[in-house]
């Protein structure tokens, strides 16, 4: 007997999930229901498909070839389902996008309710949190990342650098002066990013040289925080010098509200932005066409760098 569908996909969902609870709550089903899933499908096949603990479950052998076969056979029927419903013009579904708040909130957002508005049968779960949520242990589709790809099973499309920038309020500048060099940066108050284990690490690199030898600095400041947004407010109330990503600065500096501080020989080092997906063999088209819709809009040059060029000015800050 052939296995069922839905008993193959809730099956990959315990795998991924590691309990049964947990992908009962994500499948929004009953933990009975779920359990009956798999436990008919482990006496249809004749062989234990799961190792199972108190609180967590893990898949034996069979059970590991069982998922990662199901896997490519769920995402093939996907997008046969996508590409069928597309030709009528009826791409429907729920997409789940996980980004960082602040970039989220000020350039991801607009994009998103316009490709809702482009594919008006779509649903979105946007999930914007600036740590790294799990992506294929949460069920997402799709996730926007800046900073370093951790997870290499994962697969990227890389729309560009997100370069940093160090800054203060005219105000700080007026009482405390700038620093000319990067040993002069621990005399001032340096305010700290809480969402990386870093801390207060600041990292440089030679101005101009992507190859040369990063400089790392342990600063402390008055404020810790695990807002981006939080640091900007601060900043600009002159309680201290920030590094942040320009897309978060480039309205400030554009209005006057905070100055570019210019270390001679020495930049904040970027990160990168990208967008990040599971490594499926073949992506539903819906998330195919969600991930086009942002490459092709979220693309250097950035709008966001604009104010940080000598001479230069920008009239909004927005993806490019």
């Amino acid at each position: 007997m052939r296995p069922d569908v839905d008993a193959l996909a809730t099956f990959v969902q315990v795998v991924d999930s590691g309990s049964v609870t947990a992908a009962a709550a994500r499948l929004g089903l009953a933990k009975s229901v779920v359990s009956k899933r798999v436990t008919q499908l482990e006496a249809q096949l004749a062989t234990p498909l799961l190792h199972r603990a108190p609180r967590h479950v893990s898949p034996t052998e069979a059970g590991a070839l069982l998922a990662e076969r199901a896997r490519a056979l769920l995402a093939q029927l996907d997008t046969v389902a996508d590409d069928v419903m597309a030709q009528s013009g009826a791409l429907q579904g729920l997409l789940r996008l996980a980004a960082p708040l602040s970039f989220g909130s000020r350039h991801l957002g607009p994009l998103v309710a316009a490709f809702m508005a482009e594919y008006p049968r779509i649903e979105v779960s946007l999930d914007l949190d600036d740590r790294h949520v799990d992506l294929l242990g949460g069920g997402y589709d799709l996730a926007l990342r800046i900073g370093r790809l951790a997870d290499s099973a994962l697969r990227a499309r890389r729309l560009g650098l997100s370069r940093r920038a160090l800054c203060c309020s005219p105000d700080y500048a007026a009482r405390h002066g700038l620093p000319a060099t990067l040993d002069a940066l621990p005399g001032h108050s340096c305010l700290g990013y809480a969402n990386t284990t870093a801390g207060h690490l600041w990292r440089f690199a030679p101005a101009g040289q992507p190859e040369g030898e990063p400089r790392s600095l342990v600063l402390r400041g008055r404020l810790t925080a695990n807002s981006g947004e939080a640091l900007l407010d601060a900043a600009t109330a002159g309680i201290g010098l920030v590094v942040l990503p320009r897309f978060l600065l480039c309205d400030a500096v554009r209005q006057g509200r905070l100055l570019r501080v210019e270390i001679p020989g020495w930049e904040p080092v970027p990160d990168v932005i990208q967008l990040v997906y599971p490594p499926t063999p073949a992506l539903p088209l819906k998330t195919r066409r969600l991930l086009d819709y942002l490459a092709a809009r979220i693309r250097e040059p950035f709008a966001w760098d604009m104010p940080f060029q000598p001479g230069a000015s920008a009239a909004g800050c927005g993806a490019g």
